[in-house]
């Protein structure tokens, strides 16, 4: 055999210090531009120290906003403080049936469920009869609810809301992107949840530069980026809907392209490259969905234009196009802003992509 193709792979400088810290499940030490819903989610949970009763939260805001990484960092504090509590986490993305969440749940318990698999009902029961004779209070933290059904949510919510065996009950973290989430859920539903809100809005660029420093500080080796650099990411990130992922995600792809140039620096060029990737592969994803007809609506949008002006160019009826701005604000492909303008609010629209992209 020739020369092993690996035998310099262990000659590469690399830029990292730590790699996992730009992983999407990290949990930093210190969670940053969130200290008032900190302390919010936290006031809501502390009577479960003293085994008392905790209010259910709702937790919601746009993507990539810290809602998981802060509820995750509260309850990873709290079960430490605290013995007689635990949480499961489930995320409704890939568990979204009222099978697979009661499952899950039994996990908790350490319910052992058979193979040939049980009916809803029967394994609920078991979840009753375990959560009786439970030492410690069972936290559910149910991410991305949003992806269940209106029935199937509304039927997990009033079981888990509604159970209470020998003063043990559950307590719900639930969490989403859409803030009237709950309006969704039947009446029945409605009146058996008791949810306190708590909103997380967009990071402003300041916030974001904050967070990718310290994400710098303990992931790269010294002077690898310059503080302009942290800066156009930041801004890059802002301009997107103020997603922390995104801006950690540029971080991250640009260091990895340097490091694959050889270089312990990163360059202007580097963070452009993977400012148009990143832009590509998100935007080509949504795009695959989208019918002839919104390509051509969106193509007509430009970045900072008013709702109204828009309806004025008349590309489909005033109807449509309010249904397809909510469509692509769901979607994140936009967000609107209602702003000020001195004779009244209007709204206003910006674009999450580079507008080169629907040519592509």
């Amino acid at each position: 055999m020739k020369k092993n193709i690996f035998a310099d792979s262990k000659k590469i400088n690399t830029l990292f210090k730590d790699e996992s810290v730009f992983d999407i499940d990290y949990c930093p030490e210190e969670i940053h531009a969130r200290e008032r819903e900190t302390s919010e989610i936290k006031h809501l949970l502390s009577p479960l120290i003293t085994k008392k009763k905790a209010q259910d939260v709702l937790i919601y805001g746009p993507p990539g906003t810290g809602k998981t990484l802060v509820t995750k960092f509260i309850l990873n504090h709290l079960i430490s403080y605290s013995s007689n509590i635990k949480f499961l986490y489930i995320n409704a993305i890939s568990d979204k049936t009222k099978h697979s969440i009661l499952h899950k749940i039994a996990l908790l318990f350490d319910i052992v469920l058979p193979r040939r698999g049980l009916a809803v009902d029967e394994i609920f029961q078991r979840i009753k009869e375990s959560l009786s004779k439970a030492s410690f209070t069972p936290i559910i933290v149910i991410d991305e609810i949003d992806q269940i059904s209106s029935d199937a949510c509304s039927e997990i919510l009033y079981d888990l809301s509604r159970v209470s065996e020998n003063k043990n009950r559950f307590c719900l973290i639930l969490i989403t992107k859409n803030k009237n989430f709950f309006l969704n859920l039947d009446a029945r539903t409605q009146s058996s949840l008791f949810l306190n809100n708590v909103p997380f809005s967009r990071y402003s660029p300041k916030q974001l530069k904050e967070i990718l420093k310290e994400r710098v500080e303990y992931g790269l080796i010294k002077d690898v980026i310059s503080d302009d650099f942290i800066g156009y990411v930041a801004g890059f990130s802002a301009k997107r809907g103020g997603d922390a992922r995104i801006a950690i995600d540029l971080l991250y792809k640009s260091a990895k392209l340097s490091e694959k140039q050889g270089s312990l620096k990163i360059s202007k060029k580097n963070l452009l490259e993977a400012a148009k990737l990143i832009d590509s592969i998100k935007f080509s994803e949504k795009k695959s969905f989208l019918s002839e007809e919104q390509m051509v609506f969106l193509k007509n949008i430009e970045d900072g234009m008013l709702t109204s002006e828009l309806y004025k160019k008349q590309i489909v009826s005033e109807r449509s196009a309010r249904r397809y701005l909510s469509l692509f604000e769901k979607q994140n492909i936009l967000r609107i802003e209602e702003i000020n303008t001195g004779k009244g609010r209007k709204r206003k629209i910006f674009l999450n992509f580079e507008k080169d992209l629907l040519s592509m």
